[in-house]
């Protein structure tokens, strides 16, 4: 079973990492975890595979940039005859509005990019299969959008049992590359495996999605890239770029899915509720766990980040900025699908209609629960260490103050029951410990025999002038 655990470990992959060097052992990324995968041990912080979503909340809060982003470069092109952009939604929302969505998105040509797709209009096919799978009466319900892998690995950990409330749907940028793969590879004549598409990511959560995906299907991303590391090159390329005429065609309702609320917007239909930020989200999770949300809405837009996709780790405006731009642009842009244009080499409305009724854009397998590192091997194990667990726990002073190095007491006794940790790790339990033995210190003293007594302490046992 541990060999077992270990190779699980091995095989997730983590696009939030750790530069060691830089960690201060503050305990910030401690409290601000979700699924509690971060310790500070030794001065240093460590995090848990097992438990990592890849949120990026740890890289919000981090004060000396201990946590970053692992993300694709430019030089990935070079491996790949033609590459495509899928920008994300957000992508629009950090730049004014009086940069026309035409400059930016020239910009991505500007860099070495042969066309972009926008990843809005990913959002716009993906409305399509919504709908239709939303059609059904018998689905569970609330059903939970899938676009925020943040929410979906979170609930895979943290939630188990509501993986079945997940849409069995790809994200946007999934189907926005799976047409991109698809009609390019016949309009150029070249195998899809050629064609490149990258992923103009607002968060790392997307980073590891692409490179892992949550469920088993066919991943027609090739690498993602930051957008803050993207909007710097056009920004300081601006002047320069061309304008390439028609290449910005998305929707407004497709732009839309950038922000929280812009998902529910297009779907428009039965009781919807969109939630934003990380804690909002797990509140809401828990309020489904217990049953408390099961009859009142049809549909849950979960959003890890505030204010959406605009609030990303790896975008550069303030997420209130970004939003207000993003509903700008919707508004400007109107609410006919962009998909619905007839522009080659696209696939058509009706081709694309024909793959969400063959059900192209559904999941292959059912999201899965992910195996967290449990108290025990087995039953007998696992019920001894619980014993032991709540025992400790009310020895603890219940503060969740943090000084350990874990989030909250009850995950310290975890780590003291799994012998991560030692009980005096508590500050309060070292100075119970420090406490009684000053007291016993005190006692033994008074137990001292004559010779080995001072004149301050000879208390008893006689003075100076006894001896005389």
């Amino acid at each position: 079973m541990a060999e077992k655990r270990r190779a699980e470990t091995r095989s997730y992959y983590h696009s939030v990492l750790l530069a060691a060097d830089r960690c201060i052992g503050c305990t910030h990324c401690v409290r601000e975890c979700p699924t509690e995968a971060i310790r500070v041990h030794y001065g240093k912080a460590r995090i848990n595979p097992l438990r990592c979503v890849d949120c990026g909340e740890c890289i919000r809060v981090c004060p000396t940039d201990a946590r970053y982003a692992l993300t694709d470069t430019l030089d990935e092109l070079k491996r790949f005859r033609y590459n495509v952009a899928i920008p994300s939604s957000a992508f629009l929302g950090q730049f004014k509005t009086s940069i026309p969505p035409e400059k930016v998105f020239s910009g991505l040509i500007h860099l070495g990019f042969d066309e972009v797709y926008e990843g809005a209009l990913g959002g716009e096919i993906i409305t399509l299969a919504l709908r239709e799978y939303l059609k059904d009466e018998n689905r569970v319900k609330p059903t939970i959008s899938s676009l925020c892998p943040a929410v979906v690995r979170l609930i895979q950990v943290r939630f188990p049992s509501l993986v079945g409330h997940i849409v069995p749907i790809e994200a946007p940028m999934d189907a926005a590359a799976r047409v991109v793969k698809m009609s390019r590879s016949r309009h150029l004549g070249v195998a899809p495996e050629e064609i490149g598409t990258f992923f103009i990511t607002p968060c790392p959560a997307k980073v590891t999605a692409v490179k892992q995906p949550v469920a088993a299907r066919d991943n027609f991303l090739d690498g993602a890239l930051a957008i803050s590391d993207v909007y710097n090159r056009i920004m300081s390329n601006l002047e320069k770029i061309e304008v390439v005429p028609g290449i910005a065609r998305a929707s407004g309702l497709g732009i839309g899915w950038g922000a929280a609320g812009g998902e529910n917007r297009l779907l428009g239909q039965g009781r919807r509720l969109a939630v934003d930020g990380i804690d909002n989200v797990v509140r809401v999770l828990e309020l489904i766990e217990s049953d408390e949300y099961h009859h009142g809405y049809d549909y849950l837009e979960l959003r890890a980040c505030t204010g959406g996709c605009v609030g990303g780790p790896l975008t550069t405006q303030e997420p209130f900025v970004a939003k207000h731009r993003i509903d700008l642009l919707r508004e400007a842009k109107g609410e006919e699908f962009g998909i619905a244009e007839s522009r080659s080499p696209d696939l058509s409305y009706d081709e694309i209609l024909g793959m969400v009724e063959r059900r192209e854009f559904n999941l292959k397998a059912p999201v899965q629960p992910r195996p967290t590192l449990g108290l025990g091997t087995d039953i007998a194990e696992t019920i001894a260490r619980m014993k032991e667990l709540e025992k400790i726990i009310t020895t603890l002073p219940g503060i969740d103050c943090g000084s350990c190095g874990a989030p909250t007491c009850r995950a310290f006794a975890e780590d003291v029951v799994l012998n991560k940790a030692h009980v005096t790790d508590c500050t309060f339990k070292l100075g119970e410990q420090l406490q009684r033995l000053a007291k016993e210190m005190s006692s033994l003293a008074e137990l001292l025999p004559p010779t080995l007594k001072t004149r301050g302490n000879a208390g008893k046992h006689g003075t100076e002038e006894d001896s005389r």
